[in-house]
């Protein structure tokens, strides 16, 4: 039986659960073990999304590491007989020029409506708290509708992860403690990035394990009705993708290239029209008048749908989880705003409407006061985590044994000489960033993924690997020498 909701579906934050894609009338399950047991042919992976995630860290538009399994598609729901999708054509954009205190006024009341909404009556709420602005938006917001008695009789409990001396967690403290909450503070070191791995590959392998953070620690040690997250903030807010303006973004397809050699290659050059269709088929849906209002869709149902909402899913698992900034009363009128408008400038104003005065604790990306960019910042440290350093030096043989001893290398989709490689540059050549160190990882969790659910063998290989070797060995010693030199420059 179907009994999924889809209540949210028309906002960006929604956990698009699972279907199988020709199965009529659908089957619908929430969690991926649970579609997988409704799965009766022969479980067999998807190299599409191989190359999708080894390229973005996400899986483009609807699918999942199996053939067949997809996500259910973005602002959609089935209709009564479950036989077709309505979809729900999301807010359109404009560039309407308003000053940024108006929109500021209006922004803040609509995440107010937005969070009372959330919480309604429940009384133990949780909210992911970091030392970022998105987060202290949400944690302005629910102080204001405590204060004003919109919110009655409520525990609030701020939750942190990061290393003990990083800005994200001293003023995540901060933030929490003036008030007047709770406050939580989860390291996430070997033992829990090792975890991460093995959570990875229970949920389908749809993300690098180091996205999944300290999520599976929340998850386990509170009993909270509801938990609240800003993740939407920078995007919807302040029209920012990865630190990058939406006017400013390349399409989300370029460059996608075979990471490393580390896939057969005649597979990668096949699948490369298929990965372009992946983008295509929502822009024939969703069709956008400028470019940039294209990309910002393309960002919003790929990059934020297929790589943070898959996380945050965890926490779903013992309490309901909202993603704010995400309705789309709050994203439809952002959309409507020409986007130099969606500005530091906003969130500047947001906190006047604050009941408690947080504008003095500094920004986390920056360590000064919002706002300002000039003068001696504090002396924590920017980065919260050590996860580089982890798999560099802690995890690595056993990452090694994960991907040597599994069923990775029985696949036929894998160069498995490049696999080790990789692995071997690392150990000798250590890269200063994450790059290299995500792919072997996740790696590590798609061959105990393969193993989980008995797959072992990719259908209809169309290549032997024997002349991509020298190809691929070549590529991969070049691309690595390459980003080592920039590692050392910066």
């Amino acid at each position: 039986m179907n009994n999924v909701s889809f209540k949210h579906y028309q906002h960006l934050g929604f956990n698009n659960p699972y279907y199988l894609k020709d199965k009529l009338p659908f089957i619908i399950r929430k969690g991926f073990s649970e579609i997988i047991n409704e799965f009766d042919d022969e479980l067999e992976i998807d190299p599409v999304s191989v190359i999708e995630l080894l390229n973005k860290n996400y899986i483009f538009g609807d699918r999942t590491m199996i053939k067949g399994i997809h996500r259910t598609p973005w602002q959609a729901k089935p209709n009564d007989n479950y036989t077709k999708w309505q979809f729900a054509f999301p807010p359109r954009h404009d560039k309407k020029s308003v000053n940024e205190e108006e929109i500021a006024i209006v922004l803040f009341q609509k995440i107010c409506d937005e969070i009372e909404g959330y919480i309604n009556d429940k009384k133990k709420v949780g909210v992911l708290l970091s030392g970022g602005m998105d987060s202290r938006m949400v944690a302005g917001a629910i102080d204001y509708l405590i204060k004003s008695g919109r919110l009655k009789n409520i525990d609030v409990t701020g939750l942190t992860w990061g290393n003990d001396n990083s800005r994200d967690v001293v003023y995540a403290k901060e933030i929490a403690t003036r008030l007047g909450w709770k406050w939580k503070h989860y390291i996430v070191g070997a033992d829990q990035l090792k975890n991460n791995i093995y959570e990875t590959a229970i949920h389908g392998c749809e993300y690098s394990p180091v996205h999944l953070h300290a999520l599976p620690q929340i998850r386990d040690d509170n009993d909270l009705d509801v938990i609240l997250a800003g993740s939407y903030g920078d995007s919807v807010g302040r029209a920012e993708y990865s630190g990058k303006k939406v006017t400013s973004l390349s399409p989300i397809n370029k460059s996608i290239r075979n990471v490393a050699g580390l896939v057969n290659y005649n597979v990668y050059k096949s699948s490369l029209k298929t990965i372009h269709k992946d983008i295509q088929d929502y822009h024939l849906l969703f069709p956008a008048e400028e470019t940039y209002m294209q990309h910002e869709m393309d960002y919003e149902l790929h990059y934020m749908r297929r790589m943070l909402n898959p996380c945050m899913e965890l926490l779903t698992e013992k309490s309901q989880f909202h993603q704010v900034f995400t309705h789309p009363d709050v994203f439809g009128f952002m959309w409507s705003i020409d986007p130099a408008k969606r500005n530091d400038m906003v969130y500047k104003h947001m906190m006047r409407e604050f009941r408690t005065d947080l504008s003095d604790i500094p920004w986390a990306r920056t360590g000064f006061l919002y706002g300002e960019f000039s003068g001696t910042p504090d002396s924590y440290s920017k980065k919260h985590h050590s996860y580089n350093n982890l798999i560099n030096c802690e995890l690595l043989e056993e990452l090694n044994k994960m991907i040597n001893t599994g069923h990775l290398k029985h696949l036929g989709l894998f160069d498995m000489n490049n696999i080790n490689l990789l692995i071997k540059l690392m150990k000798k050549y250590p890269i200063g960033n994450l790059y290299y160190s995500e792919k072997v990882i996740w790696l590590a969790s798609l061959s105990l993924f393969l193993e989980k659910y008995t797959i072992t063998s990719l259908s209809n290989q169309n290549s032997s690997m024997k002349k991509d070797k020298i190809f691929n060995r070549l590529l991969l010693n070049i691309e690595y020498a390459s980003s080592k030199v920039k590692s050392i420059i910066r």
